[in-house]
């Protein structure tokens, strides 16, 4: 009777480490739990795109982008210099007080947040760049917004 009780005890263990593992695996990074399609441009497909689109004077551009730090926003005033795009800044309506929890909660129940400024139209633009850093491998919530 001992020995099977001890058996039970340490498979229900057993289940609750493992169980723990996963679910720390879960919160530190959700965007592994869920579906990702990448459908970006690359190699000799890109570079196509970036000389038809740096010889043509025409295309109305914007490049819109989300940064925490400055880093995103200093790429983003780079790209919309050489292009001549326009600005636009995505940015939450309440600012994090604490970046680290609250955009891991946002992450993970797939919120959307109230941005500060919406786009009601971007039918005027032919080319879209959207510009972000990757948070717990996944796009911050505002962008998705």
């Amino acid at each position: 009777m001992k020995k099977k009780t001890l058996i039970i005890i340490l498979a229900v263990l057993a289940a609750l480490v493992i169980c723990g593992f996963v679910g720390y695996n879960i919160y530190r990074y959700p965007g592994n739990a869920r579906s990702h399609s990448d459908i970006s441009s690359g190699g000799a497909e890109a570079e196509n795109l970036k000389q038809s689109i740096l010889s043509e004077d025409s295309y109305q551009i914007l490049v819109a982008y989300f940064s925490y730090t400055g880093t995103t926003k200093q790429v983003a005033e780079g790209i919309a210099e050489k292009t001549g795009a326009d600005l636009f800044e995505i940015k939450p309506a309440s600012p994090y007080s604490n970046v680290y929890i609250q955009s891991n909660r946002e992450i993970r129940r797939n919120e959307r947040p109230a941005l500060a400024e919406t786009l009601t139209d971007t039918s005027d633009y032919d080319i879209v760049f959207v510009g972000f850093p990757a948070w717990w491998h996944a796009t911050p919530a505002p962008v998705n917004t």
